[in-house]
């Protein structure tokens, strides 16, 4: 019975949220896994849908991910540790096979500050925990001025991430509630020293979340431009988690653009009202169509990747559609 229920576990599928339900595929069930996958699987109806996400050439092997849109941003050490804990292997893909650039792990060169230093991927076998570790960032190059990452730099540059790492725990896992004030002293403490990073993202993820809930939209769509950003940077392909930040870009935009055209048309009524009052348009006016035109430009990008991940009818698609007036 064990044996069965381990074959279940390690080849089964997400089917439904509520009721929570897995199903099962033997041709699926062959399929390897990678964290850059060539195809992705959704469903249709009962249907287990495979489609095409990069170029797959003849004899090419079709990979899927095992792992959601949002951890395939992760870093190399985090994304091998959950594959070894839910489905017990060690991934090796061309994302995590040891000693390639880890590019959700990106720090400011701690010599020039102005280019990119990466961490590289952890050895190849087991690992202890996910853990991210300074040894793996000794000797990397600076994209801008060239000097590589000395020992005593990395020992620095991982003590920045750790700071990082537990500053966002204490926000998400203890449900803590954080000040503007201490927002914006986190968000230079990353301005300083991350300059494309998982643990960014998920700070700004948070952060993103206090500032709608206290109307800060222009903080809000700042740092919602900085997530997209990053996640078309950190991964190289077709990417389901860029388009839903794209999406979520364009939410905020197009709200903003709503409360500032409700705005205008209450300072329209006013100059009615007032024949001396100027008549030229109003700042916020113009605000509101550059809004409007930058949120939809956010869904038609949203709305190009998702189509080719996942097909025009999946409902992925069709809320993006419902939302472009």
């Amino acid at each position: 019975i064990e044996r069965l229920i381990q074959i279940w576990v390690l080849n089964c599928f997400e089917y439904s949220d509520n009721p929570q339900g897995y199903s099962t595929y033997f041709f699926s069930s062959f399929m390897s896994h990678s964290c850059y996958p060539n195809a992705v699987w959704h469903y249709t109806g009962a249907d287990h849908v495979l489609r095409s996400r990069r170029e797959i050439s003849i004899g090419d092997e079709v990979c899927i991910s095992y792992l959601p849109e949002s951890t395939l941003l992760q870093s190399a050490p985090a994304r091998r540790m959950e594959l070894h804990e839910t489905k017990q292997f060690w991934c090796d893909c061309e994302r995590c096979v040891s000693g390639v650039d880890d590019l959700s792990r990106g720090l400011w060169c701690p010599k020039c500050s102005k280019g990119r230093v990466f961490a590289k991927t952890p050895e190849a076998g087991p690992a202890k925990d996910a853990s991210l570790l300074a040894s793996q960032l000794i000797g990397v190059e600076c994209e801008a001025c060239g000097e590589k990452v000395s020992k005593a730099d990395a020992g620095k540059l991982a003590v920045s991430e750790k700071k990082l790492h537990d500053i966002v725990e204490k926000i998400v896992e203890k449900n803590l509630s954080v000040d503007l004030a201490t927002i914006k002293q986190h968000e230079a403490f990353i301005d300083k020293h991350f300059a494309q990073h998982v643990l960014a993202d998920l700070a700004w993820e948070q952060f993103c979340s206090h500032y709608a809930a206290k109307h800060k939209v222009s903080d809000h769509s700042r740092l919602l431009q900085r997530r997209v950003e990053f996640h078309k940077e950190a991964y190289p392909g077709l990417s389901g988690a860029h388009a839903w930040a794209l999406e979520a870009l364009g939410d905020c935009l197009k709200s903003s653009s709503s409360s500032n055209g409700s705005a205008a048309e209450d300072e329209r009524h006013k100059v009615a009202s007032n024949k001396s009052a100027p008549t030229k348009k109003r700042v916020w006016q113009v605000a509101a169509k550059e809004e409007t035109t930058t949120a939809k430009a956010c869904y038609d990008q949203a709305l190009q990747i998702l189509r080719l991940m996942f097909g025009d009818d999946h409902e992925y698609v069709l809320d993006v559609e419902a939302k472009i007036v």
